[in-house]
């Protein structure tokens, strides 16, 4: 745990201090920050062996409008064919799965965004909640177990598709931190079809973009469409292009707006975290509010605010993502809801 702070605090005090265009140097300096802080140094292996998945410590539940934000279905492994009786026919399906230290008990939490599905209406939802987990402080054993989770997932849609419930290509996974990659580990077993889509909300980088302790994470061909959302880049999440389509809101690294209040030792890890889980709450804002954050396909971030994108190459970030789409997208955001910024270049489609 202690090393994951360490990670945390110098990765974020480089953000802050490093401009954007010296972004050769902010990579080399945080690869040879992670290799150095993040290391397996004294953790047992053999505890994981110990950890089975199984329906208590991988809650999925099913949800839909009808029922209402407050009950839900328990999907029981190899019982499937039960959610038959409270299917909505003919809609998709989006699963919704959060990240380390996180729950979907947690209504503040990745949880808004099965909130903002219910209330619209017309979808059929399914969370994963692993936080028996997630909640492990010590980084290394929520990482090293991506890769089981993600391998108990895919058994379940498989069994989903083949009760005749709902087409691979109607899923789409949307994951925020480590569940991105728990996401992109579903879809790459799936032995019934590809995915639809996968959204990686702010994928966790430590452990897999550098320090690399996890082999298995998310890429762009776990899914027909995978769309990915950076907002702490370099930090806690990925620094780097991973998806079909990324997309880089105000430059998609820390602090993100609302989340700076100046640099004080007590409030660097709650601004990390701030910009971390800015992901999921932009995410959500995209369902009740869809099409609004226009996001503009360009080269990097500073030729967005020179305004020298071609824009013409547009999409909505979020919920209404284009599947059609390619590259990396910048757009900015106001620091508090509803975060599309009236302020930004915009055009309709």
């Amino acid at each position: 745990m202690r090393r994951t702070m360490l990670l945390i605090i110098a990765t974020t005090i480089l953000a802050l201090v490093v401009q954007q265009n010296n972004a050769c140097f902010v990579k080399s300096t945080l690869r040879f920050i992670q290799k150095t802080i993040v290391r397996w140094d004294g953790f047992d292996a053999k505890y994981l062996q110990t950890l089975a998945i199984n329906d208590k410590n991988v809650d999925i539940k099913y949800w839909n409008s009808k029922l209402g934000n407050h009950k839900s279905i328990k999907i029981r492994f190899d019982h499937e064919y039960e959610l038959s009786k409270h299917w909505i026919p003919d809609m998709p399906l989006k699963v919704i799965i959060h990240g380390w230290l996180d729950s979907i008990v947690h209504e503040d939490g990745v949880s808004c965004i099965k909130t903002a599905y219910l209330k619209v209406g017309g979808y059929n939802v399914i969370t994963v909640d692993w936080g028996g987990i997630a909640g492990f402080r010590n980084y290394m054993l929520p990482l090293l177990m991506v890769s089981k989770i993600g391998a108990r997932l895919a058994k379940v849609l498989d069994n989903i598709v083949d009760f005749e419930i709902v087409e691979p290509s109607d899923i789409h996974l949307i994951g925020h931190s480590l569940g991105a990659h728990i996401a992109g580990v579903c879809g790459s077993l799936m032995k019934s079809g590809k995915i639809g889509r996968i959204t990686g909300l702010d994928p966790a980088g430590p452990g897999f973009e550098f320090a690399k302790l996890q082999k298995k994470g998310l890429k762009k061909s776990d899914a027909l469409f995978v769309d990915i959302i950076h907002t702490s880049g370099g930090s806690t999440g990925l620094y780097h292009s991973a998806g079909h389509a990324d997309f880089f809101p105000n430059g998609g690294s820390v602090p993100q707006p609302g989340c700076y209040d100046g640099i004080k030792f007590d409030r660097i890890i709650g601004l990390v975290g701030c910009s971390h889980s800015r992901a999921y709450m932009l995410y959500a804002d995209s369902v009740y509010y869809p099409g609004t954050m226009m996001a503009y396909k360009c080269l990097s971030w500073n030729e967005f605010v020179s305004d020298d994108c071609d824009n013409d190459e547009k999409t909505p970030m979020g919920h209404r993502a284009s599947p059609k789409v390619r590259g990396d997208f910048y757009f900015r955001t106001t620091s508090s809801p509803p975060y599309n910024d009236p302020y930004a270049p915009k055009e309709d489609l």
